[in-house]
């Protein structure tokens, strides 16, 4: 890479590590913060999380990656021009504090960092208000100083309302699978093949041979019946399953899933199928042991197949890795979603992004992952909204390298907008069980690599947008002044401070809570035209309206024209919602300008007071 620009600030704060750690060109900055003197502390991962998201955001190209051999690709970050600095502000021994992140944001905004991942946050059931979340408060002067801040939606999905940095100054990543699949197939006694998914390099043979028992079947005197069924420690006679493929069922069971692969291996089990509808979308890690996870559909086929033959035998392929799977993308089962309720009348998550079945680079010393006999891998695969949030910081670092003066909205808008809500069968975008995904689940759609370079049109949230949400949300003007790193000379809070204003804050969604169907909701959106910076022709266009609106929703566009004459021009519109009977439930659809060469699609939520959805989480 090139000289490092001259206006990066930052520093290689490599502590005692400084004989075998050191920065360079494409790694420029590295900070550790927590307890103890700071040339005790090494910025080096220790877990392999870091190093995993970093490699998504911004690593370059390596050919013939895998994870021994499976998934063999060449592997590339989102932006892999694009240079890292590091803030480690978790360790596996102290985990993180409040004033490390905020710590850390205020060393990246001096050095000068472009956009900021973070793939981390509290868990749902602790979300906090702005004021008391250091995330929320450290992303705000951030992005007042024009850094892009780029967040995990959560993983305590499905629940409804469980999406976490929601603040709308947060660009909120929700997780979703890819076009790949580990596949670790059961070969039935009756030659019937079972898919399942889970990476295991089991070391027994392909044809059925070994003996099969359902789990319950092996209850021992005493023990609760469900305890055995989902192969609970001390629930299972060893003598029954010595020897065997057992199948557990992964129903309201407290014990994971290695759990109870620990249980049936201690007991002399040859492997294990799991039946679980949801986490079967992951590929967990079983390492050599035979193990697999199959659907409820297909766990009642394996078991009928056991009861209806005196002698079942069974046997567990060791994992492939078939490309081009269908359907793909599909919303992850843990993926954490809306409506958002912290804040309301903001669309969260924004955007979805590959998160499930993630290859990416790993550090060299993890014995943990590695296989017997095996050198440590460089590459591993890992899921979760981690994984997710650094593919689309990638996709935003490669936007400003592109657009270098547009501002963290325009970043943000560019991205949402140009997101797609179809999938590789060109059908809906669904969840992992099957059902119709919803802006709940994947906000504004499945992120794409190059539509946000050249969006044509962007939703531009400003510096008052952001104070004025604080006050429609509550927060009064000393509050705010905590909050905010500047504040315009006499800025005060609106007189008619309401948390329905915020639905009209210059979003590129739109959400509406409470809709009362009598009165309607109106609200206002201002495009910026940012085609013709090249060719000024460009800039002279007519974008015109189109609108997808669920049954039982009018919604009405004025003006249904924009007429663009030149570059960064801006224009307003507003939309009106209304309906003649109340809405039964939440609904949802979009509205698109498109000119024939850009499509910029602004998707909207409502929530009617009759119909909204239950949040089990409150």
């Amino acid at each position: 890479m090139g000289p490092i620009p001259l206006r990066w600030n930052g520093t290689c704060a490599n502590g005692h590590d400084s004989s075998t750690f050191n920065c360079n060109k494409k790694i420029i900055g590295a900070r550790s913060y927590g307890a103890g003197e700071i040339k005790s502390r090494t910025p080096r991962d220790m877990m392999g999380h870091g190093t995993h998201v970093a490699y998504t955001a911004a690593g370059v190209e390596v050919k013939d990656v895998s994870y021994y051999g499976l998934a063999a690709v060449t592997a590339k970050g989102g932006s892999p021009g694009s240079r890292l600095a590091i803030y480690q502000v978790f360790s596996s021994q102290n985990g993180s504090h409040g004033s490390t992140v905020l710590a850390a944001f205020d060393d990246a905004i001096a050095d000068g960092v472009d956009v900021l991942s973070l793939s981390f946050g509290s868990s749902s059931f602790l979300e906090q208000e702005f004021i008391n979340d250091p995330i929320a408060l450290g992303a705000f002067p951030s992005v007042q100083n024009g850094i892009t801040v780029v967040c995990s939606a959560g993983n305590d999905g499905p629940n409804p309302g469980s999406v976490v940095n929601s603040a709308p100054w947060i660009l909120t990543v929700a997780a979703s699978t890819i076009d790949r699949v580990f596949e670790s197939d059961v070969v039935l006694g009756n030659n019937k093949v079972i898919k399942g998914t889970g990476i295991n390099f089991a070391n027994i043979q392909n044809s059925p041979v070994y003996p099969i028992i359902y789990a319950k079947s092996a209850k021992k005197s005493g023990v609760d019946e469900n305890a055995t069924r989902n192969c609970e420690p001390n629930s299972m006679d060893q003598e029954i399953i010595k020897g065997k493929i057992v199948v557990c069922d992964n129903e309201d069971s407290l014990y994971p899933q290695i759990n109870k692969q620990d249980e049936v291996k201690k007991l002399g089990g040859i492997g294990v199928i799991l039946i679980d509808d949801e986490l079967r979308g992951v590929a967990f890690n079983f390492g050599t042991f035979p193990m697999t996870l199959i659907s409820s559909k297909d766990g009642a086929k394996v078991l009928s197949y056991i009861n209806s033959t005196k002698n079942p035998v069974a046997t567990i392929l060791p994992t492939t890795a078939p490309a081009n799977y269908k359907p793909a993308p599909t919303i992850a089962y843990f993926s954490s979603g809306g409506p958002s309720t912290i804040p309301k009348n903001i669309l969260k998550p924004d955007i979805a992004a590959p998160g499930v079945n993630i290859l990416a680079a790993w550090i060299g010393n993890d014995t943990v992952q590695t296989l017997k006999g095996k050198d440590p891998p460089l590459y591993n695969v890992f899921s979760g909204t981690s994984m997710a949030c650094p593919h689309v910081s990638g996709i935003a670092a490669a936007v400003k390298s592109r657009n270098p003066t547009w501002s963290p909205s325009a970043i943000r808008s560019a991205i949402m907008t140009t997101a797609v809500q179809t999938n590789n069968m060109k059908a809906p975008i669904t969840t992992e069980k099957g059902t119709a995904a919803t802006p709940y689940d994947f906000g504004a759609g499945e992120v794409i690599t190059t539509g946000p370079l050249q969006p044509g049109l962007v939703y531009e949230t400003t510096a008052i947008d952001y104070l004025n949400f604080l006050c429609y949300h509550g927060y009064n003007i000393a509050t705010i002044k905590i909050m905010a790193n500047t504040i315009p000379d006499g800025f005060t809070c609106p007189e008619e401070s309401s948390i329905d204003l915020i639905s009209n804050i210059n979003y590129p969604s739109i959400a509406i809570s409470n809709f009362d169907e009598k009165a309607g909701r109106r609200v206002n959106r201002t495009l910026t035209n940012v085609a013709g910076n090249v060719k000024m022709e460009d800039a002279k266009t007519v974008y015109n309206i189109s609108i997808d609106a669920p049954a039982g929703l009018d919604v009405q566009v004025v003006p249904d024209k924009l007429h663009f004459s030149k570059f960064d021009e801006k224009l307003s519109y507003q939309v009106n919602f209304s309906a003649a009977n109340p809405l039964k439930k939440d609904v949802f659809g979009s509205i698109t300008w498109s000119n024939g060469k850009y499509k910029v699609r602004n998707t909207f939520a409502i929530s009617s007071k009759s119909g909204s959805v239950a949040l089990d989480k409150k």
